[in-house]
């Protein structure tokens, strides 16, 4: 049988405080539990943490494994350092969660937004050798309109300009002609 020194939750709703018990690793958070050792009530100003400390140390000895939150109350008074002192090897096989990443978590529109910024921070420094590029080569001028020049005489000019928007006139309307005709089928 496994035990384990963990926190049991009792108090009303919002106003919780735990007995920290020994208990077998299968049974439930706030079911049955082998012996009580100690309290802990967090909401008092500053925290009461009592934690039966003879017991707990026969309890580590004979290999309960605490709970995170347990080791850390034995870290605040003292019990953790007594029993890593006794058995050093043991007291660093006990097993610790992974810090976990300070980073705050995101969902998956926000990661997918964060990484199209990201993106667009690390293009520009690409993009940029090829703007100087571009700016360093000749612009070539756009061709300014010509403008007239006055002639003297530009009455035949009149009559060619006059012919040719008769001649688009027609060949608007020969194009008009089939799509007409393929909307009325």
């Amino acid at each position: 049988m496994s035990t384990r020194i963990r926190l049991r939750r009792m108090g009303a709703n919002k106003r919780p405080f735990y007995r920290v018990v020994v208990a077998d690793q299968r049974s439930p958070r706030d079911g049955r539990f082998i012996e009580n050792i100690g309290k802990y009530h967090p909401l008092e100003d500053p925290s009461l943490i009592e934690i039966d400390e003879e017991r707990a140390l026969h309890w580590l000895r004979v290999g309960a494994q605490p709970s995170s939150q347990v080791r850390n109350l034995m870290v605040k008074i003292g019990i953790w350092e007594k029993f890593a002192e006794e058995r050093p090897a043991v007291a660093d096989q006990v097993r610790v969660r992974a810090e976990k990443p300070d980073e705050p978590k995101l969902s998956k529109k926000a990661a997918a937004k964060a990484a199209a910024k990201a993106e667009e921070a690390a293009s520009p420094p690409a993009a940029e050798p090829e703007a100087p590029a571009a700016a360093s080569e000749p612009v070539a001028a756009e061709p300014e309109p010509e403008t007239p020049e006055p002639v003297e005489d530009a009455a035949p000019e009149a009559e060619v300009e006059a012919a040719a928007p008769e001649a688009t006139d027609a060949e608007a309307a020969a194009a008009d002609a089939p799509e007409a005709e393929a909307s009325e089928e």
